[in-house]
């Protein structure tokens, strides 16, 4: 447990599910905030990491792996309810990495890829068009949400981000403005290329005589 980041209540106790991928835990499993919030994750939630984007995990590890598998379980449970502002999941997500140990910096390359890159919902009056829920279904939408298509993740920009984060270790505000380009990320070469001009011809000499 890392100082002033809260603390977990009880053990993430779970069986693996025929499927191969899913976790369904046997016991409830909490993370208490500092600000005193308790994110519960209920007895019978089906867990798969599939909040945190795949794409990062080549470079910090499976969901399920080091010191971050119990931030993860809060974090798919609270994606999935949908109860709570996706920003507030996400700042959560980063306080209960910092509370199982994980190292600043790492925990800021994994918010950055979850704010950036993770769930993210919002309520229909503001006009979002109702898609499923984004990973095993735990608990179904929460009280009128709707889930947003989610950012493709480039490999490449996120690697300049990651590295970038690494050497700068930018604020979690600043992390919420950091683009790729900011970072450092080369742009897109375009398909095909820019087209060669060609040389203009030469004219020809009239023979004498």
């Amino acid at each position: 447990m890392a100082a002033n980041f809260g603390w977990f209540k009880g053990e993430v106790i779970a069986l693996w599910l025929t499927d191969g991928r899913n976790m369904q835990l046997t016991q409830p499993f909490a993370y208490i905030d500092p600000r005193g919030k308790e994110w519960v994750a209920p007895q019978g939630s089906v867990v798969n990491g599939a909040s945190i984007p795949g794409a990062l995990w080549s470079t910090i590890g499976g969901p399920y792996e080091g010191k971050y598998r119990h931030a993860s379980v809060i974090h798919d449970v609270a994606c999935e309810e949908m109860t709570s502002k996706w920003e507030d999941v996400h700042n959560m997500f980063y306080e209960a990495c910092r509370c199982g140990g994980v190292s600043v910096g790492e925990a800021k390359k994994m918010y950055y890829a979850v704010y950036w890159f993770g769930p993210r919902w919002q309520t229909p009056a503001a006009g979002a068009a109702p898609l499923a829920t984004f990973g095993t279904g735990v608990s179904g939408l929460g009280p009128a949400a709707f889930a947003l298509k989610p950012v493709v993740v480039d490999p490449q920009e996120l690697k300049a981000v990651m590295a970038y984060i690494q050497k700068k270790n930018p604020s979690l505000a600043e992390l919420r403005k950091l683009t790729p380009q900011k970072a450092g990320a080369q742009p897109k070469a375009k398909v095909g290329g820019a087209k060669k001009k060609k040389a203009p011809k030469k004219a020809k000499k009239k023979p004498k005589g």
